[in-house]
């Protein structure tokens, strides 16, 4: 495949991804869990903190594997992900027709290349995606929602429509009509980031499992 030139990758990329196919298919959804009462003012403070802390990340990346369904149809991907301010590069390495899809833009405007070398431009990067996948995938919000934070604010939301734990972080919310749930937040330098990510939304499902984040200090 053809390198994207347009935007230059900050990270070091490492070429083994972690095969996590049979986690991915064998864990119980995480999704499901009853509400609790709404957040106490210790959780809000914390997570005012929490919040602070993922704004400032402007430039990351992340490896890692996707499980995606939508109705009958689905499939595993994986996925390298980087964001340089609003610009994302993402590529993809799945069942699809070419096998690979990369894709570097802002989102508002695309260049896909596929894996035979075809580039197309598209001001509809979703809709492009879901022609070539068959998925709906929402690229606008995942790189908020991949990092735990809500689309727009937590004010923006009903109380009753997230979930903090302890330290402040997001457990679950709903988001422009999905459903998010995070599990296993891990420590990467001054950074809390979830490790296991899971959307749902009218039939489809995305379970992210991230094998490794790089926020300028190396890959962990």
């Amino acid at each position: 495949m053809p390198a994207i030139a347009s935007v230059p990758l900050p990270f070091p990329r490492a070429l083994a991804l972690l095969a996590a196919s049979a986690l991915l298919s064998g864990c119980a959804s995480l999704l499901g869990t009853p509400p609790s009462e709404p957040a106490s003012d210790a959780q809000l403070a914390a997570w005012e903190s929490h919040e602070q802390s993922l704004e400032s990340m402007s430039d990351w990346a992340f490896d890692g594997r996707a499980a995606v369904r939508s109705g009958v149809t689905g499939g595993s991907v994986q996925l390298e992900w980087t964001q340089v301010g609003t610009v994302t590069s993402l590529e993809l390495a799945g069942p699809f027709d070419t096998g690979r899809l990369a894709m570097t833009g802002t989102a508002d405007h695309m260049l896909l290349t596929d894996g035979n070398g075809n580039r197309r431009v598209t001001d509809r990067p979703e809709a492009l995606l879901e022609e070539q996948t068959g998925w709906r995938i929402p690229l606008s919000t995942l790189p908020r929602w991949v990092r735990g934070l809500p689309s727009d604010s937590l004010e923006a939301l009903e109380s009753d429509e997230y979930r903090l734990d302890d330290q402040g972080r997001l457990l679950s919310f709903t988001d422009e009509g999905w459903e998010v749930e995070y599990d296993r937040y891990r420590e990467i330098g001054r950074f809390a980031l979830p490790h296991f990510v899971e959307l749902r939304h009218d039939g489809m499902r995305i379970r992210i499992a991230v094998h490794a984040w790089d926020v300028g200090q190396g890959r962990q």
